[in-house]
């Protein structure tokens, strides 16, 4: 079985680091299903997602803000135009 993350654990431990909220919004971008549910200890269980999943999701978030990926996803517009 796939090691699995809560929302909270990934926000926690994600590098660089990133809310809840947006670690709630990497998961609808990427229509990722949790992969188990764990006891949260106040009633409801807690949706876990695949940790690799979250990982690999993160780093493209962060390659594309960074603009590594600037001529991959979209050519450099020309110059002087």
């Amino acid at each position: 079985m796939n090691a699995g993350w809560t929302i909270r654990e990934a926000a926690e431990e994600l590098d660089p680091p990133m809310s809840e909220e947006r670690v709630r919004h990497l998961v609808a971008a990427f229509e990722y299903e949790p992969i188990g549910q764990r006891a949260s200890g106040r009633g409801r269980p807690v949706p876990e997602y695949d940790q690799g999943d979250l990982m690999r999701a993160h780093s493209a978030v962060f390659a594309i803000k960074g603009g590594l990926l600037i001529g991959v996803i979209c050519p450099p517009s020309p110059r002087g135009a």
